[in-house]
């Protein structure tokens, strides 16, 4: 117990997290480095495989591992931290049930993603394996609803929506709405689907928390978005992103795509990597934060108080932290602080300025379609480390 007092005594529920992620992310960054060091995927696996069912089954023995090995940091996350600061969490038995549910269909997915990926490199070589794991990253996109249900066991939520409507008013351009029902207070759904079909998601609980204009404020925000482009471009650099550093990781030492012993050293170089977009993609996913924010005032049907009096609603539902360290934002955070944020927004309204176009939601994209290349770290940073509700549709910025 006395190695988790200081992340008890954090001085607040953010901090608590940020230690926690920090902690997770950085004991699979070290064990990454000596499995590569050691070459264990190799020596463990070496000449053993050469079908698709015997390859999943033993990509299944070193993801189970792999989830076994980060299961304190998880509980820390989903039970502990929260209760420990008076946040919603959920009893011991129904987190550890969620959890396994979550595991077990993560680990399936990735025993399939991972077989089809040696399949290919077998067949066609390196080219093959990234092309497959391109159609993987779109197909997760396009059953990004699906597998939020499948993974977090969110449901379909029933909700009337005619207030809704009727704020949004007549020919308004809003895309299809579904509504997700999950226990998780962290939970804002998002944006699902490629460009051309996507839709809105919705959670449950905002219906009942905000009033209808209020709703309808974060619902604009959200057309606006899509409507500017913004998303489509973070869809396009978070794949970008995806197969560029798998394609590298395939080129480092020891790695390749053939073997299940080669494509697991691949995935341990592209969890390194994956390591690396942690730093470096909060930076414009922070700006398409901003630049979404600036178009939703732009348009002039919104109030700069009435953004910011649902932003700051949302915030608390998250870590609520309306102001931090700059150099705590400017490594670990994708979504900026709500001072700072709402400054800039009100500040670009009012110079008329329209933002050029952003990669919206970049950050977490990449970290949900980086389970398509095995990498463990997509469950393990601080906004969803123990939140299997948060595992496939990571939070948002509004």
């Amino acid at each position: 117990m006395k190695s988790i007092r200081p992340l008890l005594e954090a001085p607040t529920y953010a901090r608590a997290r940020l230690q926690l992620g920090i902690g997770g992310v950085g004991t699979v960054v070290v064990m990454s480095i000596l499995l590569l060091a050691l070459g264990v995927p190799g020596t463990l696996f070496a000449d053993r495989g050469g079908s698709f069912l015997a390859d999943a089954s033993l990509l299944a023995v070193w993801l189970v591992a792999a989830a076994v090995a980060v299961v304190p940091f998880e509980f820390l996350g989903g039970f502990v931290v929260p209760r420990a600061f008076g946040r919603r969490h959920p009893t011991g038995v129904v987190w550890a049930t969620g959890w396994l549910r979550g595991v077990l269909v993560v680990t399936l997915w990735m025993c399939l993603a991972g077989a089809l990926l040696v399949l290919a490199g077998r067949l066609g070589g390196r080219p093959a394996a990234v092309g497959v794991l391109g159609i993987v990253c779109l197909l997760m996109l396009m059953a990004q609803s699906l597998a939020a249900k499948l993974v977090g066991g969110i449901r379909a939520g029933e909700a009337r929506l005619d207030e809704l409507d009727e704020a949004l008013g007549e020919g308004n351009d809003v895309p299809r709405i579904d509504v997700l029902a999950a226990q998780d207070e962290g939970f804002t759904g998002g944006i699902a689907g490629l460009p051309g079909g996507e839709r809105l998601v919705l959670p449950l609980q905002w219906i009942g928390r905000f009033e209808a204009d209020a709703l309808a404020l974060l619902v604009r925000r959200r057309a606006a978005i899509l409507r500017n482009g913004l998303r489509a471009y973070g869809l396009l650099a978070a794949v970008a992103w995806t197969l560029a550093t798998f394609a590298l990781a395939t080129v480092l030492p020891g790695a390749g795509v053939a073997t299940v012993g080669a494509l697991l050293t691949t995935s341990l170089w592209f969890t390194l990597l994956s390591f690396v977009g942690l730093l470096v993609l909060p930076t414009p996913s922070r700006a398409a934060a901003r630049a979404a924010d600036a178009l939703t005032l732009a348009d002039g049907s919104v109030d700069a108080a009435a953004l910011a009096s649902a932003l700051s609603d949302l915030d608390r539902l998250q870590d609520d932290e309306p102001q931090r360290p700059d150099g705590v934002e400017r490594i670990f955070h994708p979504i900026p602080a709500l001072g700072p944020r709402l400054a800039a927004a009100e500040a670009l309204a009012v110079d008329a300025a329209v933002p050029r176009p952003a990669p919206w939601h970049l950050a977490r994209t990449a970290i949900y379609l980086s389970i398509a290349g095995l990498n463990p770290l997509h469950r393990l940073v601080h906004c969803n480390v123990g939140r299997p509700e948060l595992w496939v549709f990571l939070p948002s910025d509004g």
